[in-house]
């Protein structure tokens, strides 16, 4: 294959990973919306006109409302109009990341969309929820409590409890003492991935439609198409990244950014429905000040002849000692902060391919930087 082939091929891995991961389940709208005066959500409409229940849901920590597509658009197929929103401090949301401001966004929401049928919250999301059910005084006639386990007084709703096996938040042994709660587990999945597993967002769909006497419609299929094509499309990004030539000394340093834009760009336009990627401009300078400590770090590093990818063995190391001392939660973390490292080390193995070791250095520092400010909370 010539090199003008090669190009042409991964520029067509890249249009149609990105026109496959914004396919939606038919008779399902999508729309941006700001609730309760500066609340950005995803606005999940069914076809067809006339009342419909409502859905709220609420994302986890270092999440934000995209993580949610997979249950608001299996909702609103159900007939549900949904809204998925930022919580403070992450996302789009302009608020900073507090605990206050946290717990009060369910009833903020509430009393602008109405009485809202199904609460479904991830994790923290779960969490607020339950704080909005118990200090506020909603009361929704489905709870589906997504990898968190809360708890209500005598008068609370019915209660839905959806994990993984492999639960980092909670001892799944907790979930034998809790006496009139269905639970659904999910038997290949965790924490991180409980927002997107099939099982877990089929039973949500079906108890939810239980609760407001609806009959549940065939199973969601488009979302494995979105797979299919945010995988295809970071195949055409690292393809295209590779097809790159070797640049001429005047614009070497030029290898290592647009190394990283691409394989950014790509992330960008083909995680909208699984993760939210797409750049949100109040993060730049957040973004900015971890691209430059992670590149003093990394090319501290080089300086000692430690390779890139050392730094997400040893994160993984990290990881696994918080798990074999029982803290799982920050065990989660450390392994989610090791994926992210490999992207990079991955990222900047493409740049020096036929550049230096700076151009994979500075190629791996706007990665891990532009991904560690995307998703991290914004306390300020």
């Amino acid at each position: 294959m010539t090199r003008a082939a090669q190009a042409l091929a991964a520029i067509a891995c890249i249009v149609a990973g990105v026109a496959l991961s914004h396919l939606i389940e038919p008779g399902v709208r999508v729309e941006h919306v700001t609730l309760a005066g500066d609340t950005p959500a995803l606005k999940f409409r069914p076809a067809g006109s006339g009342p419909h229940p409502v859905a709220l849901l609420a994302h986890g920590i270092t999440a934000s409302k995209e993580t949610l597509f997979r249950f608001g658009e299996a909702l609103a197929a159900a007939g549900f109009v949904c809204y998925a929103y930022d919580s403070p401090g992450h996302g789009e949301s302009p608020r900073r990341f507090s605990l206050n401001q946290i717990v009060h966004t369910p009833r903020r929401i509430a009393q602008e969309v109405g009485p809202v049928d199904v609460f479904l919250g991830h994790s923290m999301g779960g969490w607020v929820e339950a704080v909005a059910v118990n200090e506020d005084g909603l009361s929704p006639r489905l709870f589906v409590a997504v990898g968190v386990l809360p708890t209500f007084g005598t008068q609370g709703p019915p209660l839905l409890v959806l994990a993984g096996r492999f639960e980092e938040a909670f001892a799944l042994v907790r979930l034998a003492r809790q006496r009139g709660v269905r639970v659904v587990l999910s038997p290949w999945c965790d924490h991180a991935g409980e927002p997107f597993d099939p099982l877990l967002v089929n039973a949500a769909v079906r108890a939810a439609c239980a609760a407001v006497g609806k009959t549940p419609p065939a199973v969601p299929t488009r979302w494995m198409w979105r797979l299919g094509g945010l995988a295809l499309g970071m195949i055409g990004a690292i393809g295209l990244a590779l097809w790159l030539p070797e640049f001429p000394p005047r614009w070497a340093r030029v290898r290592g950014p647009l190394v990283a834009l691409i394989v950014l760009t790509v992330m960008a336009c083909t995680t909208a429905t699984w993760i939210g990627g797409a750049p949100v401009m109040r993060r730049a300078p957040q973004e900015i000040v971890l691209m430059a400590i992670a590149l003093l770090v990394i090319i501290g590093a080089g300086k000692l002849k430690i390779p890139r990818w050392s730094f997400t063995v040893l994160l993984a190391a990290v990881g696994v000692g918080f798990a074999v001392v029982g803290i799982h939660l920050l065990a989660l973390f450390a392994w989610c902060g090791a994926m992210v490292l490999t992207c990079g080390a991955l990222t900047g193995a493409i740049a020096a391919r036929r550049g230096c070791r700076l151009d994979g250095d500075i190629a791996m520092a706007l990665f891990v930087g532009y991904a560690l400010g995307q998703w991290m909370p914004m306390i300020y």
